[in-house]
């Protein structure tokens, strides 16, 4: 990939033979890397996490500096805004470098002494037991010699969201017909917002579903109150379901849930307040039959209607979804001695199945009219063509193949006609394994690509299922590969020598048979162009964590970037050959141990906050070309640091100060203590509205004083 200077007139640049102007504004500069791309709207969450507290200490000396000039005096990293939990213990520190041997010190505001509970140590604000008069503005000075420097953060004391109303599992009953009145009520400081959810679906987003003050409040048969009141005015019996209350503020999030039953007309309901064991035994034997009841029939209706479509359609796939649970479904099913469901590399029903994601029978009753949603995305995969495998996962091979569209097109609208061939590469994961966890993690992600629809998220374009061949799940793929290959292709020869020389030759070489670009070599990236690959990784981050979603392998081998310089969010997870070094195994998992925080490895605990801590670690991989993290650290020393809590990340010299505040925020040891993903894409974006302002003014200053147009290079 080359490019070339153009007219130095009109200050126009080509890369591949495609003229591009110089870019004068972050929205140029989306425009020109991409013509559709767009800074949408995200999803912004009304809530933050918040700020644990930390281990506490004694008030000591200023802190000592070595006795060598190193350059000017300056904070690494600057201080930064606290919040403390009320009551708790804390510390916020003030690291200062440079100078010859600068002391450290804290005030109140601007030099009044601390207040009795906050003292300092050597640079470190220490608050022995917050409370609310510790709240404030505080001050860290640095003096060396007749050098000072100051830093101002403000410092809160909050108290973490308490709901009072409803209670965690409390059951409401009522009749068709009746009034329903749901309370939500919490209390915190700040005073916390709430909402109510419905199935883990934001209530007020949902059809029919209106809002105090709205257009539509006065006739609207579900109304939720600005104080956090549920008015359901007529109940009906598809109203029954679980339903979640909310509360967050800055200080953290709170939630509970409760269980609403809509009975017919004349229906008992059971009472609370009913006394002696007779009648309780009563109403409990009668609900059991009732329920038992509906269970037969409802299994009774589903079973007809399997058999029916067998009869009419042969055998045929189904995705059954039931509250994150999926299921493949053939028709002809076999089962092992064991009941597992388990035949070539599909899974099919168990006709019992006592676990907990059954618990809600009347949810699979519905869920199982929707069984066909999948089947659109049903591709023969005999359209599958020019395959070439990449390597394998936990499930099986990977491949990178291309497939026609307008076949595809053709298929799923049932027309006839010649359309002409539009190949599209694509990203083909093969389900071959028969591990239970395996085949779970395959829905989990099948859910994911399909449920999220986003510029940086790549899609889900089919699946493959025919009978007798394993599952194949079609992901979209880009022009330049994965972008593991692409920075690599960036490095100079000198870098890739240096690189290889530090760490070794074994993790020196970046495998990865597609490449970025063919294989070829890569112009270097400017800084604007850096951050907007981590704008864009942090959009996808956003999209995912608005639905729910965890990804819980973000790095740059799962990530793709198109020609234009978009990078788009998949999972390759080539965590056999021949990233394998990549991955770690450790307690029958495999996981990819450097990019994932301690509670994932020492827990398995995912979350939103542990794609946050790989999130920065693949940022950490764009400024560096795409090294191994701890590269000089074999497994088990990364491990160990880990759970000793002193794994320490290095800032690359080309980053940016803030990028790498904020990233050193992101690995915090703490999830509470990492910023959400909303935060995060917010900060991002203004840095990169920054940069690309600086460097247009830079140019056009060049340009005033040498009357020729500055080169910039930017991709096409």
């Amino acid at each position: 990939m080359s490019y070339s200077r153009r007219d130095p007139i009109l200050n126009e640049y080509s890369l591949g033979g495609t003229t591009l102007n110089r870019v004068k504004s972050v929205r140029d500069l989306g425009v020109r890397f991409d013509s559709k791309l767009k800074f949408n709207d995200h999803i912004i969450d009304i809530f933050t996490a918040h700020i644990s507290a930390h281990k506490i200490g004694r008030h000591g000396s200023s802190r000592k500096h070595r006795a060598v000039n190193d350059g000017a005096l300056r904070f690494e990293p600057e201080p930064y805004n606290k919040k403390l939990e009320l009551n708790s213990a804390g510390k916020i520190h003030c690291k200062v470098a440079g100078g010859v041997a600068p002391t450290v010190q804290w005030f109140l505001n601007e030099s009044s002494p601390l207040p009795s509970g906050v003292t300092s140590l050597n640079g470190t604000l220490l608050v022995t037991s917050a409370e609310h008069r510790h709240a404030g503005r505080y001050t860290c000075r640095a003096t060396d010699g007749n050098t000072t420097i100051h830093s101002t953060i403000s410092l809160d004391v909050v108290v973490t969201p308490r709901i009072l109303e409803p209670e965690s599992g409390e059951q409401v009953h009522a009749w068709v017909g009746q009034p329903v009145i749901l309370h939500c009520r919490a209390t915190g400081d700040p005073q916390p917002t709430t909402h109510w959810d419905r199935n883990l679906t934001i209530l007020h987003q949902q059809e029919g579903v209106e809002t105090e003050g709205s257009a539509n409040a006065s006739n609207a048969r579900m109304l939720v109150l600005n104080n956090g009141t549920l008015v359901i005015r007529s109940a009906r019996e598809e109203d029954s379901d679980r339903y979640g209350c909310t509360a967050g503020s800055a200080a953290g999030l709170a939630r509970h849930d409760l269980q609403l039953i809509v009975h017919p007309e004349g229906e008992v309901i059971p009472s609370s307040e009913s006394s002696g064991v007779a009648s309780k035994a009563v109403v409990i034997s009668i609900s059991v039959a009732g329920a038992y009841m509906l269970l037969v029939l409802a299994l009774m209706v589903y079973c007809r209607r399997r058999r029916l479509r067998r009869r009419r359609r042969g055998e045929k796939m189904e995705l059954e979804m039931v509250e994150g649970r999926e299921k493949l479904v053939e028709g002809e099913e076999e089962k092992k001695p064991n009941g597992g469901p388990v035949q070539n590399g599909r899974l099919l029903p168990h006709e019992k199945d006592s676990g907990p994601d059954n618990s809600e029978v009347s949810g699979v009753s519905r869920i199982s009219k929707k069984s066909g949603q999948y089947d659109h995305l049903s591709v023969p995969r005999s359209l599958l063509t020019e395959q070439i495998p990449l390597g394998r996962g936990e499930f099986g091979e990977v491949l990178v193949a291309k497939i026609d569209i307008s076949q595809v097109k053709k298929l799923r609208a049932k027309e006839d006609g010649d359309l002409e061939p539009k190949l599209r590469p694509v990203l083909v994961k093969v389900l071959t394994t028969k591990d239970e966890v395996q085949l779970a993690d395959f829905r989990r992600q099948l859910d994911m690509f399909s449920r999220v629809r986003h510029a940086n998220v790549a899609r889900l374009l089919g699946l493959c299922n025919e009978q007798g061949s394993p599952h194949c799940m079609l992901l979209e793929y880009t022009d330049w590969g994965d972008l593991k290959s692409f920075l690599t292709a960036t490095r100079t020869p000198e870098e890739t020598a240096e690189y290889q020389a530090r760490v070794g030759q074994a993790h020196a070489a970046v495998a990865g048979a597609a490449g970025a670009a063919g294989g070829r070599a890569m112009p270097p990236l400017e800084p604007q162009h850096r951050l907007l690959l981590a704008s864009h990784l942090a959009s996808a981050a956003s999209a995912l964590a608005a639905h729910r979603i965890t990804h819980r392998d973000i790095a740059s081998r799962n990530c793709v970037v198109t020609s234009s310089l978009r990078l788009k969010l998949s999972c390759p997870a080539l965590s056999r050959a021949p990233l394998s070094h990549e991955y770690y195994k450790l307690h029958d998992q495999v996981i990819p141990l450097r990019w994932l925080p301690a509670e994932v490895v020492m827990e398995g605990e995912y979350s939103t906050k542990s794609d946050v801590y790989s999130f920065a670690a693949t940022i950490w991989e764009i400024y560096t070309k795409a090294e191994l993290p701890f590269a000089k650290l074999n497994d088990n020393s990364v491990l160990e640091r880990l759970k000793g809590g002193n794994l320490e990340w290095n800032i690359p010299s080309s980053m940016p100060e803030k990028l790498a505040a904020l990233l050193k925020r992101c690995w915090s040891h703490s999830p509470t203590d990492r910023p959400q993903f909303t935060e995060i894409l917010e900060e991002v974006n203004a840095l990169l509205q920054e940069t690309t302002s600086d460097t247009t003014k830079h140019n056009n200053t060049e340009e005033k004083d040498t009357g020729t147009p500055t080169p910039m290079v930017f991709f096409n």
